[in-house]
């Protein structure tokens, strides 16, 4: 009983949608390198206390495996090898911190499943060499609507919102329950949309759970994004550094082919 109650505290410490505190400052912050993206992920504060901008982390996620003794082991399996810490703010919210990381644009994707899912993310500082990180800098492109375009705005969770200035590039990934071929459901995150202008952005007002966004879209956008909207999907931002302007397929992700089917980890094990 005693391991089953440690164990909902911290389920519920790690809660990654809890609601910001504000007034806490954020520490110096740096552009995702080439390539990858700033991602922003609110995790248990234990898992800030002792990082700082410019270190290294590599992502890892708890998953749980039944045993023929009725029992469940937990295992790691990793979802970002390598990322660097490129913003934190350790007093975001009650036992949470908010964290920026430079992931790869399939690792945001895994990272939003797990954010999704609810599932325990720990953060483990690594000694590897880093590339050199560069401050961060506002953004160059001025934040206002061009002609022909659409200024669509869209609820976002506050973690996505607090660190992305008006004038960012984004990438919009989407996550949603997607109908599998034997009639049972998985989620899955896809990358909506690449090389998104922000317009503008607004964290709660009194009592309400959700930022707002405001994207610069094409008439086409639009559509692709009320449809993930009106079909209740997740959405997540990731910055682009301002330079890369390139766009390129990337295949949706789901978390079973990173640590097997439910099926699969079903199986007793010994």
């Amino acid at each position: 009983m005693q391991r089953l109650a440690a164990l909902a505290l911290l389920a519920a410490l790690s809660a990654c949608r809890a609601r910001p505190l504000g007034g806490a400052a954020a520490e110096a912050a740096f552009a995702a390198p080439a390539g990858k993206r700033a991602f922003s992920l609110s995790i248990d504060k234990s898992q800030t206390k002792f990082l700082a901008p410019g270190c290294a982390v590599e992502l890892v996620v708890l998953v749980e495996t039944p045993r023929t003794d009725g029992t469940r082991q937990t295992r790691s399996e990793l979802l970002a090898p390598h990322a660097e810490v490129l913003r934190l703010r350790r007093g975001w919210a009650e036992n949470t911190g908010l964290i920026q990381l430079a992931l790869t644009p399939e690792e945001v994707q895994f990272t939003a499943l797990a954010v999704d899912r609810e599932d325990r993310l720990f953060l483990n500082k690594v000694a590897e060499p880093d590339p050199k990180l560069t401050p961060a800098a506002a953004p160059s492109q001025a934040a206002a609507l061009e002609a022909g375009q659409r200024g669509l705005s869209v609820l976002v969770y506050p973690d996505q919102q607090e660190f992305l200035p008006p004038g960012a590039r984004v990438d919009l990934v989407s996550v949603r329950q997607s109908a599998k071929a034997s009639g049972k459901s998985e989620l899955t995150a896809a990358t909506l949309l690449q090389d998104i202008l922000v317009l503008d952005g607004a964290p709660p007002e009194g009592e309400e759970e959700w930022s707002t966004v405001q994207l610069m879209l094409t008439a086409a956008q639009t559509k692709t994004v009320t449809r993930a909207v009106s079909a209740e999907d997740r959405l997540t931002l990731s910055i682009r550094d301002p330079n890369d302007r390139s766009t390129r397929p990337i295949e949706p992700a789901k978390m079973s082919r990173k640590i097997g089917t439910e099926a699969e980890r079903a199986e007793p094990k010994s």
